[in-house]
Order: structure tokens, then sequence, then C-alpha cells
């Protein structure tokens, strides 16, 4: 019995010893993944304490994995590099750990606990011209906002006494100052001299492309950030840890977006992520491809209205939506193979505006939260604007609009348009994934016409004799050359048209045992073409020139009388 005891906890000894080995970086300097850098030769793993020594130099240009790591010398993640580390890093003595991105790629680490030395993380900024960022720090308690400015003040771009660098504020309607508050050199709105808040997000423009350092430990505990109205209900908040966070359903079912969605306002229930190469928004909700918020990404929501929850709107960034995503999603998003309709509208000027349909199964014509999203307005109205009202509307401007994939035909767009008398509008729409036959055409009812739009070789160009604001004479239908409007009759169900105003003809499908008549009404009421039908199942009616639109084609069948719609263009 004696002895099966001691075999029982030298077993036991050396599974733990197995389960958490120490590892110890053995190379003057090198790749954390080349075995010979260890000793015991071997790559460390999730379940092995990793021990570097004073001076030693370890770069993580891939994946790492550690259970603990004990630093005492230079630990480099690369920006092509990720670091997950199930329990505490020890920066001792005077160690340092640095996190790299580039223009590609940000370096991305992940662990349980942090202690000791400050961290930096290098986050890389495209800059000149108009390449503004949204940022927030990704590293906690580490330097002054000050100090940030004393070392990077110099290649911001400035205005005067603004330095580029500010916070967003939702109550600038209600003190008359502007909607950023940015840090100033003559002290009128100084730099603070505490570390970057958790979550907060921040305005920034440099001069040229470039990293700037953040310091500080690795957030290991997430950040709360509490939402308020004010005047126009947008935040700004932002990434808090060193590594991506999931943002939405297609990224991971623990996202940024389900979580915090009873907190933000139904018709906006999406994040609003500035796009410094396109100059504006991109909207990301449950409707978008898969998107990871890149550590240091700052972006905007919108409070639910205090009106409907007077609680406090606590968000959370929490730690389980860490994930990592080295290849440089900063300014990224993935696509879907979701039907898609992007309707943009040029002013003849160089200023192009855009407005988004997609169609999904399980939605409705009404306000889908998380998947309709509303025109950002965090920063005033523009004088030139395109946005879609919901078929069934709330009163909301917006840039998404998410409706089913079940009647396509059916489905008619307002589209809203602000501009002013005078103005040259082109419309242009890129579709993808729709399906095969399916049309785009845009409906100018002031002037009774359709026009298909794609960005090819089909657009619709009118001069405004008058201010426009708002919907009631554009719409979007999605058709194909053949419409029903009466499928549900039996008569109707018998016979199937196919039409070609290139070729000025509409054949008829199906047995005509009596002559017929056929005949065309424009959408007043007003019979504009007759023929006579013969007998036989198939039929080719040669068309006379008529306008491009939509067409009623009425049948007298058989002493029996139904009726077509048709897309004529």
């Amino acid at each position: 019995m004696k002895h099966k005891i001691t075999l029982l906890i030298f077993l036991l000894f050396a599974f733990f010893q197995e389960a958490y080995a120490q590892s110890t970086f053995n190379a003057g300097a090198g790749n954390w993944n080349l075995d010979t850098n260890w000793l015991p030769i071997g790559i460390p793993g999730i379940g092995d304490d990793v021990i570097i020594p004073a001076g030693r130099l370890v770069l993580v240009a891939s994946t790492a994995e550690a259970n603990s790591i004990q630093n005492n010398g230079i630990l480099t993640v690369f920006s092509t590099g990720s670091l997950t580390v199930a329990g505490l890093i020890e920066n001792l003595g005077v160690s340092t750990l640095t996190i790299a991105s580039d223009a590609s790629d940000n370096g991305s680490i992940i662990v349980g606990s942090y202690s000791g030395n400050a961290a930096t993380y290098q986050r890389y900024l495209t800059g000149g011209g108009s390449n503004w960022h949204l940022l927030s720090t990704p590293l906690t308690s580490g330097g002054t906002i000050s100090d940030f400015i004393s070392t990077y003040g110099a290649s911001m771009a400035q205005d005067g006494v603004k330095y580029s660098l500010g916070t967003y504020d939702n109550n600038f309607a209600a003190d008359g100052f502007s909607t950023w508050r940015n840090y100033t050199s003559d002290l009128s709105n100084p730099a603070p001299a505490t570390a970057f808040p958790a979550g907060v997000g921040y305005e920034i423009l440099m001069t040229g492309d470039g990293t700037v350092d953040f310091t500080g430990n690795i957030n290991t505990t997430g950040a709360t950030f509490t939402l308020t109205e004010n005047v126009t209900g947008w935040n700004l908040i932002g990434n808090p840890f060193p590594s991506s966070v999931s943002g939405n359903i297609n990224a991971d079912a623990n996202n940024f977006l389900t979580v915090n969605t009873g907190l933000l306002d139904p018709s906006f229930v999406s994040m609003y992520i500035w796009n410094p190469i396109g100059g504006s928004y991109d909207i990301v909700n449950q409707a978008s491809g898969a998107r990871y918020l890149a550590p240091g990404q700052a972006f905007f929501v919108k409070r639910i209205p205090v009106a409907s929850f007077p609680g406090s709107a606590d968000v959370v960034l929490n730690t389980s939506m860490r994930i990592h995503q080295t290849t440089n999603n900063f300014q990224k998003t993935a696509t879907t193979n979701i039907p898609t309709i992007n309707l943009t509208v040029d002013n003849n000027t160089g200023t192009v505006k855009s407005t988004e349909i997609k169609y999904m199964s399980g939605t409705t014509l009404g306000l889908d939260p998380g998947y309709d999203a509303g025109q950002f307005g965090g920063l005033g109205t523009s004088n030139f604007n395109l946005y879609t009202q919901l078929v069934q509307d709330n009163g909301v401007k917006f840039a998404l609009q998410v409706v089913p994939d079940t009647d396509y035909e059916t489905t008619v767009i307002p589209i809203g348009v602000n501009a002013n008398s005078g103005t040259q509008l082109t419309f242009k729409a890129t579709a993808t994934d729709l399906p095969v036959g399916k049309k785009v055409i845009l409906e100018d009812k002031l002037l009774n016409t359709f026009a298909e739009v794609n960005q090819t070789d089909k657009f619709y160009t009118v001069t405004l004799s008058s201010n426009l604001s708002g919907t009631g004479r554009f719409f979007l239908h999605t058709v194909s050359n053949s419409l029903s409007i009466d499928e549900d009759d039996f008569l109707a169900s018998k016979y199937k048209l196919a039409t070609s105003a290139e070729q000025q003809n509409i054949r008829l499908y199906g047995a005509v045992t009596e002559k017929g008549a056929m005949n065309i009404f424009d959408t007043f009421g007003r019979k504009i073409y007759t023929t006579t039908l013969q007998i036989g199942t198939e039929q080719d009616i040669n068309m006379p020139k008529i306008a491009t639109g939509i067409y009623i084609v009425k049948f007298n069948i058989d002493n029996k009388s139904f009726s077509k719609k048709i897309m004529w263009y």
C-alpha cells in the first residue's frame, strides 16, 4: 500500500510538472517560435510558465502562447504577432514589453492578469491631408494626455492654437461650443495631466504617417462607459484592449453590439466608424460582415433616448469580447453575400453621397433594430444629403435599410435627397448578389420617368428647378422585366410575359384558344396601345415606340380579363 501511495504522488507530481512546465529563453536574441531558443528545447505552449532572463530579447512574429510569463528582459510583439497568456505577465526589473503595428497589421496580446513595468503599444496612423482617425488608448494607467501632446504635438496638424487631438462634445448646441473640444497650446483648453481614460474616444490628425506610443498596463478587466444624451445623443467610445474586439454577431456571439443593444437608440443599433480613406462613416451592425475593432479604434454610438430609458446607460467592452485579429482592421470591414444595393448621388462638384439597402430573410418593412441604421448626425446636417425612409416610415433618415428578400418587385424604397435649386444630380447604383435578372430602377415621380441605374453605363441625371428636401420625389424599385400585379389569379398564372424594349417586342406565353385583345395603359390610366391576340401557345407582339416606364397590360382572353404590370426600359 505504501508503494502505491508513493507511485500515485510521483504520477501526480509528474502530471503537474508536464501541465505547467517551466520554459526559459536561452538565446541572446531571437524568435519565440524557434524551438532551439528555449531550455528545455521546444516552443512553449499554453500550459508552460515562461521565464525571460535579463538582457534577453524575445521577438513574437506569429502566434505564441504561455500559461504565464516572468519577463526580466525585452519582449516585443511584432505587428504580425499575437500572444495569449492564460495567467500573469510580470514585467520585472528593467524589462520592457512592446506591441507594434504598421500600415498592414497590428500586434495583439491577450492576458489574464498583468503587473510590473508599463507596456508600450505603438499605434500606426496614416497622416496628412484629411486622414483623421478616431482612437482610444489600448492600455491603462499610463502616460498622461499632456505628456502625449508634449511628445507628438509638433507632429499633429494644428489650427491656430488648437491641436488636432480632441474629444467629442454632444452638448455643443446647448453651450455654444463647437462639436469637438480640441486641446490648445494657449491653455484655453489645456491637455490634462491625467492618463487617457479607458474606453474614451478621441480624434487626431497627424501631419505624416507613423506611430504614436501609448504606455501603461494591459487592461484585463474591460471598460464601462456611461452614455449621455444631452443634445445629440452621440457618444465617442473606443476599444480599451491591445487586442481586437468582436464588433457584431458575424464576428463572434459575444460581441459589442449584442451585449449593448438595449442601451442604444433602436434606430441606431450600430457602430459608426470613421473611414479616413473614404472620408465618411462606415456603418457596422448585425447586417454587416464580421467586423473587429482594432486596438485603439474608437467609434460612435447613439444612446437610447432618456424618455424611453431614464436609467444609466452603461455600455461595456468586456474581456470575453477580445480576439486576435492581426490584420489591420483599423478601417476595414469584411463583406458578406447579402444582396445589397449601394445607391449614390453626385452633385457635380465632386461631392458624392450614398445610402444602402440590403435584402435579408426574417426582416420587416418596418424598423429592425440592429439591422436598419439611421444616418449619422452627430456633426450637424449637410445641405447635400442622400438617405432612405423605411417602407413603414418611423420618421428617421436611414443610411442602411434592410428589407425582406421575398418581395423584390413589390418593395419600393422611398429615397430622400437634400439639395439646393440648380444642383445637377447624377444617380448610380452598385448591386451585389441580387437574384439573376433583377434590375435597379430609379423612379422620378415629378417627371414621371424610370431609369435603370448602375455604376457602368446606366445612370440618371436631373437638374433641380427648386430646393429639394426629404422624400416623395425619388423611389427605388428592384424588378425583373415583367411584373405581375395579380399572380393569385388562376387565369393570370397561365400566361407569362417577356419584354424587350430594345427590340420593341412583348412575347406572350400560354394557350390562347379564342381571339382576344391586349391593351396597354400608363400609370395614369390612359390607353396608349391596343392589339388583337391570335390563337396559339406563343406569340410576339410588335410594339410602337413608347417611353421607358411602368405600364399596365390588360388582356381579354377567352371572355375573361386579367392584368400584368411591366417595366419597359
